[in-house]
């Protein structure tokens, strides 16, 4: 996987998160840890896209 974004528009309810804490931080916005292995976590992370209930979470294979 080349790349993770979260767009404008995050409401911070935390459940990308919570699918994929290895990849996803919420503090006052959710944020990629700067140390994530995308690779390794593709399948959790497109699962956290598609419960992103207003679905700003992005990735590009």
């Amino acid at each position: 996987m080349k790349k993770v974004f979260i767009e404008p528009g995050c409401i911070t309810c935390g459940a990308c998160e919570f699918v994929c804490p290895q990849v996803f931080e919420v503090t006052d916005i959710s944020h990629i840890k700067k140390d994530a292995d995308l690779d390794k976590n593709k399948d959790l992370i497109k699962l956290a896209a598609m419960s992103c209930p207003v679905n700003v979470i992005k990735f590009e294979e």
